[in-house]
């Protein structure tokens, strides 16, 4: 059996053609609509797990409230002594039938001070729910900002892949016409699987980022990212930053809630001094002619000996606990701020030193590639200066979108909620 050898260059073009269908299936994202970052953060607010999940804590808030104001249960007693057991149970000579109802009437004001103290609770539920939003949303603008760079660095990769080919043609030709070695033609035929698999990788981690997104904002398809980035930035001002946090922020202001939440807990429990009375009114029948009877009574609590000294101690501490918990956290939200402008402002200025010699790597690259074709530069440089480009063109596209997550990040810092 004889077996015919096809030609190097229609090798070549099958080899590129099967290795183009196959990296382009593989590489591809799954097909899904384009979501505006207004739209998603809708969606976001309202279709988010943990956002659904912690609203549930100002349900119980409220359900607190209604409990607080609720009266305290009156109570029935019922008595019956001296029924005979050796026959069947009828009443005898001695026998006596009590029934009792006792209502406890809460004095000081307690039921209006619980009250107060579910209600400041429930105001501190609210904004720690925005606050969890907040910090939700930093997980979401950088899932949404590594979702647009993994789009980015795909779209640069095929490009990538394109101009390889057309390189991988003009080195077919020089090779064919005799002025390229077999071993040149053979490093630069096969430098093309590096592109391959990275443009695999790239898909790949488009695909479970946009999983990912689609969890975060509860959608049952996929989306992709539809934003436009910026490449100049507003500067900041630290102090403003700062001052603006401070008013904002929405977990120093749950704070300063349950503060005033501690006052009125303290209140409560000096009420706790003045006794509460229990009044009571019974029906008594004794006998067997069951004569009747009916009498009333009360009851009261002596505050001797326990006069809530431990629980209104207690209760001290916990007040002056929250005030050092609001000092620190606002100590805490300066070394937020500043560490979220240090970011930004580091980014901004990685980013403007790719954006500063950008053209000049893209004329280099070019310059390079018509060098080659004219066989002015061997392959090896070819190879390096792609090489090159490629860690450029993928620094400059991580260091934008950086730019703008951390200029998102400062305001979220800052307490702003879209």
């Amino acid at each position: 059996m004889h077996i015919r050898l096809l030609p190097t260059n229609v090798l070549t073009i099958i080899f590129c053609l099967f290795c183009f269908a196959s990296i382009t299936t593989a590489a591809a994202p799954p097909s899904s609509e384009e979501i505006p970052l207004d739209k998603a953060l809708e969606r976001f607010y309202t279709h988010n797990y943990d956002v659904l999940i912690n609203r549930y804590e100002i349900d119980k808030g409220q359900a607190d409230i209604i409990t607080a104001r609720l009266l305290p249960n009156p109570t029935f007693t019922f008595n019956h002594e001296g029924l005979r057991t050796k026959d069947f149970p009828t009443a005898g000579e001695n026998s006596k039938m009590q029934m009792r109802l006792d209502q406890l009437i809460e004095l000081g004001g307690k039921r209006g001070l619980r009250t107060d103290i579910a209600r400041e609770t429930l105001e501190a539920v609210k904004l720690s729910h925005k606050d969890n939003i907040r910090l939700l949303l930093n997980g979401f603008y950088t899932m949404f900002y590594n979702f647009k760079l993994d789009l980015l660095n795909l779209e640069q990769s095929r490009a990538e892949l394109k101009r390889f080919d057309r390189i991988l043609d003009i080195a077919e030709k020089r090779f064919n016409a005799g002025h390229l070695s077999l071993v040149d033609y053979t490093k630069i035929k096969y430098s093309r699987v590096d592109l391959e698999n990275n443009l695999t990788i790239l898909g790949n981690q488009a695909r479970n980022d946009g999983e990912m997104l689609g969890f975060i904002i509860g959608s049952e398809k996929p989306l992709r990212p539809l934003i436009t980035t910026r490449d100049t930035f507003e500067d900041y001002k630290i102090d403003e930053l700062v001052n603006t946090a401070s008013e904002n922020r929405y977990d120093i202001l749950a704070l300063r809630r349950l503060l005033k939440s501690a006052e009125y807990n303290t209140a409560l429990t000096k009420a706790g001094r003045i006794p509460d009375v229990t009044l009571g009114a019974e029906y008594d029948t004794y006998t067997r002619q069951n004569t009747p009877g009916i009498g009333f009574g009360f009851n009261l609590n002596i505050p001797v000996f326990n006069r809530k000294q431990g629980e209104l101690s207690r209760r001290n501490a916990e007040y002056r606990q929250l005030e050092v918990q609001i000092n620190k956290q606002k100590r805490q939200i300066g070394v937020e701020v500043r560490q979220a402008l240090n970011n930004f402002d580091a980014s901004k200025q990685v980013f403007e030193t790719y954006k500063n010699r950008k053209s000049d790597i893209e004329l280099l690259l070019e310059r390079s590639e018509k060098a080659f074709s004219l066989g002015g530069i061997s392959t090896l440089d070819l190879l390096d200066t792609q090489k090159i480009y490629r860690e450029f063109i993928t620094k400059y596209n991580s260091a934008l979108i950086q730019s703008n997550l951390n200029s998102e990040l400062i305001k979220i810092v800052t307490g702003e909620l879209k």
